[in-house]
């Protein structure tokens, strides 16, 4: 017999959990990732797919419609942490999506890695963890950097704020834990001096070094570099299509600068598909900073990390007094506002203009 509407479902939520039986109730109304109106759910308990576990998910179901209060207990609805991680960040992503239209690869993995930092509670149950199991997991994690414990504290807040909305936990105590990270003696990011660039310069000869120019004079990020195809450069136009991560920045127009458009041109002679060719292939991050990046730090004798070329690129336009909408087109950030996004547009000659005023 179908249950009326509102009243809510039992369902089985699929291999790989404890508790797959799942009791969900209507909980309002949401929007998915294409922009439709859904109905959103509030899960009041997880159960085994046993005869008994279905049974004590059909009487929690109807007591819960019945006004009757539930008590949740550890070993019938209550999840355990890795269980509700799951919804939560499946949850997280689709908001994600919504917002911004997609999710990164890099901001999924991030927050995988930092759930997986809490694999000693992933087996207990949500209302049965305490202030000192998570401080632990943050004294263990106190020598990665400020990012990844910024990551850590986001899934941690997210999953147990999740757990409190659903009424398994009280408080969310996670803000106060005490989160600590390594601090770097130098920071992580920072841009060459003049007196770098003009060492680049000076050596420029070298081919290490003119790929470290190329990334200075278009702001591309190293997995950037490393993925541009051959087919993807324009030559005649004086320009390239490429970019990862957020959708102002993948498939961006990369304007040539007139300094650096000669050792380009060089690059597009050389074998193989990739404007970076290596044996044949692509690139692997390791291999471009043992075979490319390092020798030409230890040329200029400078201690850089590849992402510092963007910095230089975005500090020297700044200089240079570059647009804030062309500077924003070039290096693939978001443009503020409404008119910015929508109404100003930036072609190829503004945005080759606006490179060679560097």
């Amino acid at each position: 017999m179908k249950n009326p509407p509102g009243y809510g479902s039992i369902v089985d939520l699929g291999k790989g959990r404890r508790r797959p039986i799942a009791v969900r109730v209507p909980n309002g109304k949401k929007f998915n990732k294409q922009g439709k109106e859904i109905i959103d759910y509030k899960y009041l308990g997880y159960f085994e797919r046993t005869k008994q576990g279905k049974q004590e998910a059909q009487i929690m179901l109807a007591n819960y419609n019945a006004g009757i209060s539930i008590e949740i207990t550890p070993s019938g609805a209550c999840p355990t942490f890795g269980e509700l991680s799951d919804i939560w960040l499946a949850r997280h992503l689709d908001n994600v999506r919504i917002r911004k239209g997609e999710v990164s690869a890099q901001l999924e993995q991030s927050y995988r890695a930092a759930i997986k930092r809490c694999s000693p509670i992933h087996g207990k149950a949500i209302d049965h963890i305490r202030y000192q199991d998570i401080q632990d997991i943050a004294d263990q994690s106190k020598s990665m950097s400020a990012s990844t414990i910024t990551n850590l504290k986001t899934a941690l807040h997210g999953i147990f704020d999740l757990a409190r909305k659903q009424k398994y936990i009280e408080t969310n105590f996670i803000d106060d834990v005490e989160f600590l990270y390594r601090k770097s003696f130098r920071g992580i990011h920072g841009a060459f001096t003049r007196e770098e660039v003009d060492a680049l310069w000076k050596r420029s000869q070298d081919h290490n070094i003119q790929i470290v120019l190329i990334m200075i004079y278009t702001g591309m990020r190293i997995e950037e570099i490393m993925r541009i195809k051959k087919a993807d450069v324009h030559m005649d136009k004086k320009y390239m299509t490429g970019g990862v991560k957020t959708a102002a920045g993948k498939s961006r127009t990369i304007p040539l600068a007139d300094k650096i458009y000669s050792y380009v041109q060089e690059l597009m002679k050389s074998s193989g598909d990739y404007l970076l060719d290596h044996n044949g292939h692509r690139y692997s991050r390791s291999g471009f900073l043992n075979f490319i990046w390092a020798p030409a730090m230890q040329i200029i004798q400078a201690d850089h990390l590849p992402h510092d070329t963007r910095y230089t690129c975005a500090s020297m336009m700044d200089r240079a007094g570059v647009n804030e909408n062309a500077k924003r087109t070039i290096l693939g950030h978001v443009k503020d506002g409404v008119t910015n996004k929508v109404y100003v547009q930036k072609d190829l000659q503004d945005l080759l203009d606006a490179i060679n005023m560097i």
